[in-house]
């Protein structure tokens, strides 16, 4: 019994995390606008840009999805850099990255219709 008590704690500990992560948890899904919006309007300024901006990231590879198009090699390696930049550059590169998607998007269908 004894041999178990550490997985048995690491157990608990993880199913406490895990919980975080449900629809009632502090780290759950937003479930409305206004609560996005309270969610933005908590954050320091530069973090509410950057929150917009991987919003606005989001619906478009949302969109993509949908359309079973890919966002590209160049567009994965730029995302994959982002958090080795600074908050204030990683936004900056995030808007110039969803430009380009938005350019893509509205080439390919004059008529979509995205949030942004």
């Amino acid at each position: 019994m004894a041999k178990n008590l550490p997985q048995q704690e690491l157990l608990q500990k993880m199913e406490q995390l895990f919980r975080r992560f449900d629809q009632s948890g502090d780290l759950g899904p937003v479930q409305s606008r206004e609560e996005w919006d309270k969610l933005l309007e908590s954050r320091p300024a530069e973090e509410q840009r950057l929150l917009t901006e991987l919003a606005n990231f989001a619906d478009l590879w949302r969109y993509l999805q949908q359309r079973k198009e890919k966002l590209g090699p160049e567009i994965v390696n730029r995302i994959g850099r982002l958090h080795e930049l600074p908050v204030t550059e990683r936004t900056s590169e995030l808007k110039e990255i969803n430009q380009t998607l938005l350019h893509r998007v509205k080439d390919a269908d004059p008529d979509s219709r995205l949030r942004h």
